[in-house]
C-alpha cells in the first residue's frame, strides 16, 4: 500500500555506504551484503548507526542497477571494506511511504513518478529508500514500512 504523496524538505545527509551493481531480482541479497559491510566498517571504528538503513539507487537500467547501501553514522569512521561517504543533497523530495513486502515496492516508485509528472516536478537526483521496519524483528510482511524519496525541482 502506498500512502499519499507529498513534498518534504530534507537537509543534506551524509551516509556511510557500500556501492554495488546487481540485477533487479538480486537487490535484496546485494543490499543485505553491502549494508553488512557498512556495519563492519563503523563498528570496527567504534562508531554507531545514526539512522535506519537506506538504499540509494544511483542508476537504474533495464535489467540491473547501481545502488549504495548504508546509513548515517555517529562518530569517527576509518573507511574499510570498500565503504565510502555519499552525500545526499538538501532540498525538496517527493515522498511516500510503502507498507507491505519489498517485492511490491515498485508500485510506490511508479506512483511517485506519476505524481511528479502530473504535478510538474522534475526528478533531479537519485531516489532512495529508508527502512524503518527491520524484517528480522517483524515477520509480518504487511507491516513492513519503507519510505521512498525522489529529489525534485520545478
Amino acid at each position: 500500500m502506498t500512502t499519499a504523496i507529498d513534498v518534504r524538505e530534507l537537509p543534506q545527509q551524509r551516509l556511510l555506504v557500500k556501492k554495488t551493481t546487481c540485477g533487479h531480482k538480486e537487490i535484496g541479497p546485494a543490499f543485505a551484503k553491502a549494508v553488512h559491510q557498512v556495519g563492519e566498517c563503523f563498528r570496527a571504528s567504534g562508531a554507531k548507526m545514526a539512522s535506519m538503513p537506506m538504499a540509494v539507487y544511483l542508476a537504474w537500467r533495464v535489467t540491473d542497477c547501481d545502488l549504495a547501501a548504508g546509513c548515517k553514522v555517529e562518530g569517527d569512521v576509518t573507511l574499510a571494506n570498500g565503504c565510502e561517504w555519499l552525500d545526499l543533497p538538501a532540498g525538496p523530495h517527493a515522498f511516500a511511504s510503502h507498507f507491505g513486502p519489498y517485492d511490491s515496492l515498485q508500485e510506490t516508485h511508479q506512483a511517485v513518478m506519476k505524481w511528479c509528472a502530473a504535478n510538474g516536478k522534475k526528478m533531479v537526483g537519485p531516489c532512495f529508500e529508508a527502512y524503518p521496519t527491520d524484517p528480522g524483528l517483524e515477520p509480518d510482511m504487511t507491516k513492513w514500512h519503507t519510505d521512498v524519496y525522489y529529489p525534485v525541482g520545478a
